[in-house]
């Protein structure tokens, strides 16, 4: 299998993994982002460990780092428009409009999702194209009111 053949056999198949969609939100020297990102996993419990995989042309990218916060937002159902929001780049200045963000402790999260997980980057690794940031969760919110928005073979389930 030539390797073109591959990547396109490598994303039709990922597109039968079906995952939640988060939103990652960080500020760093007064610059807020935030992307729309279906690449977050559960690492540990002990301690409570997350990791996230981010481009490395994403423009949130260059606001992680270690020893720098980070917020995954899980979305619920409802919030489609968000996620649309968080992955376009031509939206990219209206992402923090609403009133559903605000700040614990200088980290933006959004107040309408399941849960907020924050965390605080204790390392990272790149691999090409993306890093992936191993993230310690310092604090939770649960709010668990609604069904989580997941996306799968190509689109979102609501």
């Amino acid at each position: 299998m030539n390797n073109s053949d591959l990547k396109k056999e490598f994303l039709n198949s990922m597109r039968e993994v079906t995952s939640t969609v988060n939103i990652v939100s960080s500020q760093y020297q007064n610059v807020k982002h935030a992307m729309t990102a279906s690449s977050v996993v559960s690492l540990s419990l002990d301690p409570p460990s997350m990791l996230i995989s981010v481009n490395k042309d994403a423009s949130i990218h260059d606001n992680l780092g270690k020893e720098r916060f980070f917020c995954i937002n899980v979305l619920a159902k409802d919030q489609v428009d968000l996620a649309n929001l968080c992955s376009s780049k031509d939206d990219e200045d209206s992402r923090f409009n609403s009133e559903e963000w605000s700040f614990y402790e200088n980290i933006p999260y959004n107040k309408g999702a399941n849960a907020n997980i924050f965390c605080r980057c204790f390392n990272s690794f790149t691999h090409t194209t993306h890093t992936v940031f191993f993230g310690e969760v310092v604090k939770v919110i649960n709010n668990n009111t609604k069904d989580p928005l997941m996306y799968g073979k190509g689109k979102y389930i609501v």
